[in-house]
């Protein structure tokens, strides 16, 4: 069963900055993906993290929860549910690195993604 949610509903469990919804859109339309879903997965580290995974989908799972964050829908996946409620993602452009940053309050540490991989130190 899809696991449609409100606006609110969607907020609580994952947010997008503005920043984060504009590189997502950009970069979607670069591979020809403006249609397809934003899969956000998340796994729990050996060391008491969190690490994340983005891809792209073009159909919803049977256990994935839908979140609309404006611009851009994306999946999350039944497990990951419970580690990235409450997060926000953001993307970020400095001098020495450019990439998303995912904040999660359910984890210490910084978390961040760049170059195809993300993570969250514990």
């Amino acid at each position: 069963m899809i696991n449609e949610q409100s606006a609110a509903q969607s907020a609580a469990i994952l947010s997008f900055t503005p920043a984060a919804l504009d590189k997502l859109v950009e970069v979607m339309a670069e591979q020809d993906a403006s249609d397809s879903y934003l899969r956000i997965s998340a796994s729990a580290t050996p060391q008491g993290g969190v690490e994340y995974a983005f891809g792209l989908e073009d159909e919803v799972g049977d256990d994935d929860t839908s979140i609309e964050g404006g611009s851009v829908k994306a999946l999350v996946d039944e497990g990951s549910i419970s580690l990235i409620t409450g997060s926000s993602i953001d993307y970020v452009e400095g001098f020495q690195r450019s990439g998303f940053v995912i904040s999660n309050p359910n984890f210490a540490g910084g978390c961040a993604c760049g170059g195809g991989g993300c993570g969250c130190g514990g």
